[in-house]
């Protein structure tokens, strides 16, 4: 009979692959999950202990799907353009004679029907007495169906299918990824990290397992930002990865930004990558000339957003100190780190203006002691207790990450829609 991996919804198996992992399935997870499975499990099960399983909350889930292009309203549109070919051809059937009563069954289908039955139909399908039974409508039948089947509409075990069903199961808890059969069987090595592995190797134009890569103007921003991410979004972890300029020595600063983006576009580099600036004057100028380029999809360009510390900020200058709102004029990443890392001797480390930037027509600042501030940021990020206090301290951070993930998540669904709608066409 084979040996196959399965998506379960709590206990509930939904898709089932034979013999290997898909992409797609194993892009949902993480290897931390994995060790969260084994914690989960109950230890005096030896079953539990030997199985081989990769597990995630809904919650967190849903986080990646949406990473990976399939958002609700993704899912949605998937799900009532599959309906209308649905009610097309099942009415073309019944006006030449036959048919009639699966033509009515899919006039009478909507999204938010298909949605109340799908957590019954779950629980259900699998079941050895579930066949013997006479289904309650013809809906119902064709959602039981194996072959036409009206439970996976957009394919079975597609992102968009799982999302509109995880939508649909308010109750679930967790959603796991079962390989026990396939390592038993010898298709996978007992101590791979599946994950790791497979999302080092992609190199394909398009494969979910591709992590976004953040590039930014500089090692001091990339730091930041790979720091945070474990502490802000630890189920997200796998999902990005970071321009690495010590590596190489790179060049850093906003211009250098720019012509890194124009290297990549005329490279035909098909990976998705997002390239932040700062919100400061330099970084606004460089944003615009980025924003203007004839950029492919998959490079997204996307400044700091306004900072809620720098709304009011001591600035010091020419015409003396004061108070002002320096977002998009001195808004650094230095901004962001929380008032303890901006604070000596009780009193914020003014930003000082440095000098005029006639592409932005306004004044260059920085905050003053930016060395320092990165130092108490490292000892302040360490000593966040858990994730709450982290995104209490670092709320302009939080903010930060909001902002990059809510702008992968639109161009990972319109990308998504892209090629689903391509495959329509084509078929």
């Amino acid at each position: 009979m084979g040996s196959y991996c399965a998506i379960q919804f709590d206990d509930m198996e939904i898709v089932t692959a034979k013999s290997y992992v898909p992409d797609d399935f194993a892009a949902l997870f993480q290897e931390g999950d994995r060790d969260q499975a084994r914690r989960l499990s109950d230890e005096s099960d030896e079953e539990a202990c030997a199985s081989f399983r990769y597990k995630a909350s809904r919650e967190t889930i849903l986080r990646r799907l949406a990473l990976l292009g399939a958002t609700r309203e993704a899912a949605i549109e998937s799900f009532e353009t599959w309906l209308k070919d649905l009610r097309e051809t099942w009415g073309s059937y019944a006006e030449d004679g036959w048919g009639q009563g699966v033509s009515a069954a899919a006039q009478a289908l909507s999204l938010a029907e298909w949605s109340r039955r799908v957590p019954e139909v779950l629980a259900t399908r699998y079941l050895h007495d579930a066949t013997e039974r006479e289904p309650v409508d013809e809906i119902d039948r064709h959602m039981r169906e194996l072959q036409d089947d009206w439970l996976s509409f957009d394919a079975y075990g597609s992102l968009f299918s799982l999302r509109a069903m995880l939508d649909a199961c308010v109750d679930v808890q967790w959603v796991t990824l079962d390989m026990t059969d396939v390592v038993e069987a010898g298709y996978y090595e007992t101590e791979s990290p599946l994950e790791a592995e497979a999302r080092r190797s992609v190199f394909a134009s398009y494969n979910p397992l591709t992590p976004t890569l953040i590039l930014a103007e500089g090692s001091t921003d990339i730091m930041v930002l790979r720091s945070t991410l474990p502490v802000l979004h630890p189920e997200l972890v796998d999902y990005f990865s970071f321009f690495n300029h010590a590596e190489l020595s790179v060049d850093g600063g906003a211009a250098y930004l720019v012509k890194f983006l124009k290297a990549f576009a005329a490279a035909n580099i098909t990976n998705r990558m997002i390239a932040i600036f700062d919100n400061d004057a330099a970084g606004i100028q460089a944003f615009r000339q980025a924003s203007a380029l004839a950029l492919p999809p998959n490079i997204i360009v996307t400044r700091l957003p306004d900072c809620s510390t720098a709304k009011r900020y001591p600035t010091v200058g020419p015409q003396g100190r004061h108070e002002m709102d320096v977002n998009g004029l001195a808004a650094g990443i230095e901004l962001y780190l929380g008032l303890e890392a901006l604070a000596v001797d009780g009193a914020l480390r003014p930003v000082r203006w440095t000098g005029y930037v006639a592409g932005a027509d306004t004044y260059q600042g920085e905050v003053e002691g930016k060395a320092e501030v990165m130092k108490a940021f490292v000892a302040a990020l360490a000593k966040a207790v858990d994730r709450d206090d982290a995104r209490t301290k670092f709320a302009d951070l939080v903010g930060v990450w909001d902002h990059l993930i809510d702008l992968v998540e639109s161009a990972a669904e319109a990308s998504s829609l892209r090629a689903w709608t391509r495959l329509q066409r084509e078929f």
